[in-house]
């Protein structure tokens, strides 16, 4: 399985390269593309969700034969990725109206900010568009989309709440960045982004600064890849925002040195360049992308099971750690225990009791079978050029 994947993405690669950088397609991977092929980059894009993206190289590409069928699936995905975009755009044009009608500061994030720095907006698609407010004007900012937008509430974590547009178009309301425990000392940089952040215009639209943007993509890359993999679209990004737009390299290394990331993110240049510059592949990078191509796009079991045991410093202990969750992190999925630490006991026998009714414990204890199986120096080996080895656990 992991040789399949592997020579697929080396197919695929220089496909994203081309539609990426505006280029053609290059006559050594021309050859390569039978009707077999493409059916297989086809599949393995639309897994990735990036399917839009080669789909602008192979059908711009005048010299590259697409059976019907198969052209009219790339079609498809391209008008798609741009009736989503545009929806997307309405919906959140018409959030920043309302905020900036009641006089409620707002962050747009991710997906939101990126898509305006790709050649086409539409090649950077997104599942829900994110914002942030702060913590006090969470009430005040549900009130506003369900009552004035006819927005209606669909969930919420510890540091979110969700809610989905009468069109169906989600949108994720944050309150904090990142939960605390999670990707070396980040949430501690991101609470400072009010702070790092400046207004736009008349309204009450703010925008992060450039290296503290930059912090939070390489800190929610992070926290994904802690649990099994990102995926191949934050390194389209990553590319991206070190290709597409002035910025200070001294800044964003002193942001990422400060919230313990520098290594990772310099790591995860160096991937994004292999794949869509011309820097020349190695042994890690070689390691890295196996890893990232067995996560698939929201990352795998396996993985996640890989890192974590790696981090937390061998079987015992990361048995122990699936047991008996730490503060940090116990307080994430009971927010109660924020104000009331000494309910703690209490709420691990209540995880407990929700593993066993929900049937999650049948996946935990998979996860405590597979340790044998993913004791291997590799992955010690990524996580300590990543310099995510040591966790930081509270």
């Amino acid at each position: 399985m992991e040789q399949v994947l592997s020579e697929i993405w080396n197919i695929t690669q220089p496909i994203l390269r081309a539609a990426i950088c505006g280029e053609a397609i290059s006559d050594e991977c021309r050859e390569k593309l039978s009707p077999q092929t493409l059916k297989a980059v086809y599949k393995f894009t639309k897994k990735y969700n990036i399917a839009q993206i080669a789909a602008v190289a192979l059908l711009n590409d005048g010299k590259t034969e697409i059976d019907g069928e198969l052209e009219a699936s790339f079609k498809k995905s391209l008008y798609l990725a741009a009736s989503l975009c545009e929806q997307m755009d309405y919906e959140y044009k018409r959030i920043g109206k309302a905020f900036d009608e009641e006089q409620i500061p707002y962050i747009p994030l991710k997906g939101t900010v990126l898509r305006g720095y790709y050649r086409e907006a539409w090649m950077r698609t997104s599942s829900d568009t994110d914002i942030l407010v702060r913590a006090q004007d969470v009430e005040r900012a549900k009130k506003t989309l369900t009552e004035k937008l006819n927005y209606t509430l669909t969930g919420g974590t510890a540091h979110d709440i969700s809610l989905s547009s009468p069109g169906n178009i989600h949108t994720e309301i944050h309150y904090e960045l990142i939960e605390a425990d999670r990707a070396a000392k980040s949430s501690e940089v991101l609470l400072n982004v009010w702070e790092n952040s400046s207004p736009q215009g008349n309204g009450f639209c703010y925008a992060m600064s450039d290296e503290m943007f930059y912090f939070y993509h390489i800190a929610h890359m992070a926290k994904h890849f802690e649990n099994g993999g990102c995926g191949i679209r934050p390194f389209i990004d990553l590319w991206i925002l070190n290709h597409r737009i002035d910025f200070e390299r001294e800044k964003r290394e002193k942001i990422l040195n400060e919230g313990g990331l520098l290594k990772f993110a310099e790591a995860c240049e160096e991937l994004s360049e292999v794949w869509f510059g011309s820097a020349k592949e190695n042994e890690f990078t070689e390691a890295l992308e196996r890893y990232l191509l067995n996560g698939g796009m929201y990352g795998s079991i396996e993985n996640m099971v890989a890192v974590q045991k790696n981090q937390g410093g061998g079987r015992l202990q990361y048995i122990f750690h699936r047991l008996f969750l730490p503060f940090a992190q116990l307080k994430n999925i009971y927010p109660v225990l924020k104000k009331h630490k000494w309910l703690m006991p209490i709420m691990q026998v209540r995880r407990w009791i929700k593993m066993i009714t929900s049937g999650r414990m049948n996946r935990t204890v998979w996860e405590l079978q597979s340790l044998k199986e993913n004791e291997n120096s590799e992955m010690n080996e990524i996580l300590k050029r990543l310099g995510l080895n040591n966790k930081n656990k509270q």
